[in-house]
């Protein structure tokens, strides 16, 4: 991502009614798929910033991270000893210390030019029936400066996801588009932006009253839809099973 957009980065995830949904909606996900608080395992987020999602996700397990932008990394960080700069694929990650029973990667593959060997790189780590959770940006359609600031390859349809985790040892893969009420306004920024050489900002945090009701419309939106195959979204939500039979 370009320098300046992540200078203001954790602060976005911490505050910004998107994250906070997304962070929402991933949690409640992780929840449906039979994993509680408080039990003992191993977890992985990739592309996890300065441990930013860490708090969340201890309450399921011990949680490191993998990060390669060391930009982001404040050296003296509180979880600076568990985020670690290789790239997927690394050999040190093949080691069996590095195998988990939840591997997130959150708004990660769209930054990584063979998206599908950084997910057979995952699913390498991944322990029989550990679980993987993916979420990426949705629809070329909606490619706009916010994906040129972000240095993204591609935004995804479910189908093209699909493609990318099919045949690398996940179980039957669960799939939907998330943020469908915001598909409509994306487009119409897409738009403006076409004709703007002043482009319309995405990523500003609105005033609190704005932020919390945004972000509690998504987080409702979603349980309401969650079981509806709504055709369309601003990004894809994938979950998925290392199959039992695969070697750890």
């Amino acid at each position: 991502m370009r320098e300046s957009y992540g200078a203001v980065y954790a602060r976005l995830y911490n505050e910004h009614w998107w994250w906070r949904a997304r962070e929402a909606i991933v949690l409640r996900t992780i929840r449906q798929m039979g994993l509680e608080p408080g039990e003992d395992r191993e977890i992985l987020d990739v592309g996890c910033g300065d441990g930013l999602s860490f708090p969340a996700l201890s309450a399921f397990g011990r949680v490191r991270g993998i990060e390669v932008d060391e930009r982001l990394l404040d050296p003296n960080g509180p979880y600076r000893d568990r985020i670690f700069t290789a790239p997927l694929g690394d050999p040190r990650y093949e080691a069996p210390s590095w195998r988990f029973d939840l591997i997130t990667a959150l708004d990660v593959l769209e930054h990584i030019d063979d998206d599908r060997a950084a997910a057979d790189a995952m699913v390498r780590m991944l322990r029989p029936n550990g679980l993987l959770v993916v979420t990426v940006p949705a629809f070329e359609t909606l490619w706009d400066e916010h994906d040129e600031i972000n240095h993204h390859y591609r935004r995804y349809t479910i189908g093209r996801l699909r493609r990318v985790l099919e045949g690398i040892g996940l179980e039957p893969i669960r799939l939907r588009y998330v943020f469908r009420g915001l598909f409509a306004p994306k487009l119409a920024v897409r738009l403006v932006n076409l004709g703007r050489r002043r482009k319309v900002a995405q990523h500003g945090i609105p005033s609190p009253r704005v932020n919390a009701v945004m972000r509690q419309l998504c987080e409702v939106e979603d349980r309401v839809l969650a079981r509806v195959p709504v055709p369309f979204g601003t990004s894809v939500l994938a979950v998925a099973r290392r199959a039992s039979g695969d070697g750890a």
